[in-house]
């Protein structure tokens, strides 16, 4: 594997670094934050034209959907305040539409998933979506009650719309039987298997990036171990990694993986950046390539976020996609708001050559 670097080209921050999506006081669900955004998008036609058509907009809004060749579907994590009736410090899952170069276009009123069972009615957090066969596949946190702590497990979903969701329950799994989180699917299978990655929070190696195979996403998981560990950095006291979008497969079999990397400081302040790795399949290894940090925080919306909260410094991803064979990811900044990025194809042509 080559030596972990620095990514030789900056990510170029759309929207002139503002963000693409923040916060609606008038929505009690998302009055606070809404932040760590998973994305799906869409190019085929009639596929497109399906989705649009059941969408809980507008005709007006609806038509200029429809003039778009591909639309990105945006699955964030949002949080409002506590009421007398609910308290939407729980997260849900809200629901927006953008163009494929991350153009805000519309966006639900309501949440698409709430914390409603008993297994995440503390959030449903942090999705990451990846279509298989004619479904669109969902990993994300459900946060619990538990004794004698609550708990962090890995929950599944489906949809076919965006907008409605079916519900498979945790993740069948021994690995998922202690707090786990960022879980994200691979495109496709590896010899005959579906894979993916997972960050026990807890056990043996925790805070590294594991992985794990089935043959079937709602069947059993077996785990097989540790696939990346976190790299020291002398400019923090302590660092961990974990997944952020779903591995991404290139032309040529291989997957381009980003992910996170947290790290405290010595003032017990933490920093997230983002990281990228390239993965082949027909390596012992897997991992033939990895660069450290993509990107760190340094622009407002990413080093400040919502003063009540006190979470700065944070850049976190749950989701990209090629467009024009250049890489669009939104992300979040500081746990506060929905950004977005770009790599353009000539510096990805360099980097995975």
């Amino acid at each position: 594997m080559n030596n972990p670097s620095s990514f030789a080209t900056s990510v170029e921050r759309l929207n002139n670094g503002e963000p693409l999506l923040e916060k609606i006081q008038a929505h009690q669900w998302e009055n606070k934050v809404t932040f760590n955004p998973a994305c799906a998008l869409v190019e085929e036609k009639n596929e497109l034209r399906r989705i649009v058509a059941g969408l809980p907009f507008d005709n007006n809004t609806k038509q200029r959907l429809n003039t778009f060749p591909a639309l990105c579907f945006l699955l964030y994590r949002a949080q409002g305040e506590k009421n007398e009736a609910n308290d939407y410090t729980h997260s849900s899952i809200g629901l927006a539409v953008l163009s494929p170069e991350l153009e805000f276009l519309a966006r639900h009123n309501e949440p698409v998933i709430r914390p409603e069972l008993p297994y995440e009615n503390l959030g449903v957090e942090d999705a990451r979506i990846t279509k298989t066969g004619d479904k669109y596949i969902m990993t994300y946190t459900a946060y619990g009650t538990g004794q004698p702590q609550n708990t962090i497990r890995i929950a599944v979903a489906s949809s076919t719309d965006f907008v409605h969701w079916e519900k498979h329950g945790l993740l069948n799994g021994s690995f998922n039987t202690i707090d786990n989180k960022n879980a994200m699917l691979f495109q496709g299978k590896i010899n005959g298997k579906h894979v993916m990655l997972h960050r026990p929070m807890e056990g043996n190696d925790a805070l590294c990036i594991h992985w794990a195979e089935s043959d079937d996403i709602f069947g059993q998981w077996k785990t097989r171990g540790v696939l990346m560990k976190p790299i020291p950095n002398e400019e923090f006291i302590d660092t961990w990694i974990g997944g952020g979008a779903p591995p991404l497969l290139l032309s040529d079999g291989r997957y381009l993986i980003i992910y996170h990397i947290g790290n405290r400081k010595a003032d017990r302040t933490r920093e997230y950046d983002l990281a990228i790795a390239v993965g082949d399949p027909s390596t012992p290894e897997f991992i033939v390539k990895r660069n450290e940090p993509l990107l760190r925080p340094s622009s407002p919306a990413e080093t400040k976020g919502d003063a009540e909260l006190g979470v700065n410094n944070v850049v976190f991803i749950c989701g990209a996609y090629f467009y024009n064979s250049e890489l669009y990811f939104p992300y979040a900044g500081a746990d506060s708001v929905v950004l977005g990025g770009k790599i353009r194809k000539e510096e990805l042509k360099k980097y995975l050559s």
